[in-house]
């Protein structure tokens, strides 16, 4: 698996490089087959050498739809607990690529809400989080870069989904479409 942090403020890089640099890090990294979330976070933790938590949260309004939490001992990947289905798994593979690409992460902004989310948790133990609700930073948007192509490759994964049985209507009139199209 390669992780190589940006030296941020050291070299800037353009888009295409930032785009290519994302594609062999998506390569490299082992995608089960079929894909499934879980199956993969998993994978992702044995490859880091570090837990890795997928943790659902009821996130109040104007707090970010996904966090990457990090503490000296493992790695939380939250995410909103009402979203479900493509939206889910791409927030996770979001805040799973800031892992990937060795972001460092850094306290948020009070503003968020991140005080009332975490409320809980002992603010010494939390080393740091990087938040998913804005695209302006480098960071965000290599990131964003990274979930995206993660976000292919598992589709391309995925079990086929089930069709239902063929009703004779519906062929017929299939039929008659591709009839149409070819001429």
């Amino acid at each position: 698996m390669v992780l190589s942090p940006w030296p941020f403020g050291r070299r800037r890089e353009t888009l295409r490089q930032v785009r290519r640099r994302c594609e062999q890090i998506a390569r490299s990294i082992r995608m089960p087959e079929p894909f499934d979330l879980q199956r993969f976070v998993g994978q992702l933790s044995a490859d880091r050498g570090r837990p890795i938590h997928l943790l659902p949260f009821d996130l109040p309004p104007g707090a970010p739809c996904g966090l990457c939490v990090t503490t000296e001992y493992a790695d939380y990947l939250v995410v909103r607990s009402s979203t479900s289905g493509a939206q889910r798994d791409h927030i996770v593979l979001h805040e799973a690529a800031h892992l990937m690409l060795g972001h460092r992460p850094h306290l948020l902004d009070e503003q968020i809400g991140v005080g009332q989310v975490f409320r809980h948790l002992d603010p010494r133990v939390v080393q740091g989080m990087l938040g998913r609700s804005a695209y302006g930073t480098v960071e965000e948007q290599e990131a964003e870069i990274l979930a995206s192509l993660l976000g292919q490759r598992a589709g391309a994964r995925r079990q086929p989904v089930p069709q239902p049985p063929s009703d004779p209507l519906v062929a017929r009139l299939g039929r008659s479409l591709e009839h149409h199209n070819r001429v």
